[in-house]
């Protein structure tokens, strides 16, 4: 799929990258979306959240 992230700058480059296509994303979608868009974009924010968790916790050395 991709190499592995596996320092804070890495990381935080990683989340950089994911934000922007997220912001693509968004700005290709008009104002009236659908529920199924609103729900892949839900799960998109949820796996970024997901991955920045896990990163904090690697910071945290945890």
């Amino acid at each position: 799929m991709g190499k592995a992230v596996d320092n804070p700058a890495q990381q935080f480059h990683y989340i950089k990258n994911r934000i922007k296509m997220l912001n693509q994303v968004v700005e290709t979608m008009d104002e009236e979306i659908s529920e199924d868009d609103f729900d892949r974009l839900l799960d998109m924010i949820g796996q970024l959240h997901q991955k920045m968790e896990r990163f904090k916790k690697d910071w945290n050395g945890s």
